[in-house]
């Protein structure tokens, strides 16, 4: 993929400034709608908790390895974000549908192997099910309320009534389908990022005299049994 994550970072760049946007173009979202709504369903449970079990289980070493697939990962992401762009449909409504069972079902079938692409589209379907209900949902809910229970004590014996919130809250929103999930996170997720960044800087500025031993311990802990 001829490290697509570094040669087309400028033009990435420029389509989520919207320097390509076309009010009369097909589509439901913006560029930046889309990169939004995309970013809401990855950080905190990738770039928080996700990191935090890892180097709890693997060490400090983890975090060289995490940024080694962070950077091949760029790349694998972009080919199936064009697949998903390739090969998605259309409604006669005007509603886009796409995504991996598209893609897995049309582009396989074009190879031949058509019935083991829709086996895969299917099992695809299944695990996103699962992976909705645990990692995109349970998971992400009980992180916020072990973070939100220290400021409100009294959600440690009521926790039902935070689950109850965040179904409502996450409820209104989903059930305006993608456009309006679009305008929820062109709203929260730059300030979300916003924050993680600056709380991130104030904890570097905070332990700049620490920060040389820190990538020692990560570089040496990489390649150490």
């Amino acid at each position: 993929m001829g490290f697509i994550n570094f040669r087309g970072f400028k033009h990435a760049i420029d389509v989520v400034r919207g320097k390509y946007d076309n009010p009369d173009a097909e589509g439901e979202v913006s560029h930046f709608q889309a990169l939004s709504s995309a970013l809401s369903a990855t950080v905190g449970l990738g770039n928080i908790a996700g990191v935090a079990i890892a180097v709890s289980l693997g060490g400090p070493g983890a975090i060289f390895w995490m940024i080694i697939a962070g950077f091949l990962g760029m790349s694998s992401k972009f080919t199936e974000c064009t697949l998903g762009q390739k090969y998605r449909e259309t409604r006669p409504d005007g509603r886009v549908m796409g995504g991996a069972m598209f893609y897995l079902t049309k582009g396989l079938a074009e190879k031949g192997f058509g019935g083991f692409g829709k086996g895969l589209a299917v099992l695809f379907a299944i695990l996103c099910i699962g992976g909705s209900f645990g990692g995109g949902n349970t998971f992400q809910v009980n992180q916020s309320l072990n973070a939100v229970q220290e400021t409100i004590p009294w959600l440690a014996d009521h926790r039902w009534v935070f689950g109850l919130v965040m179904a409502v809250l996450t409820g209104l929103v989903i059930i305006g389908g993608i456009k309006r999930i679009a305008l929820t996170a062109e709203k929260i997720v730059p300030a979300m990022c916003g924050i993680y960044l600056l709380t991130c800087l104030v904890v570097l500025l905070r332990h700049t005299s620490e920060i040389p031993a820190a990538f020692g311990t990560i570089i040496h802990s990489a390649f150490s049994p």
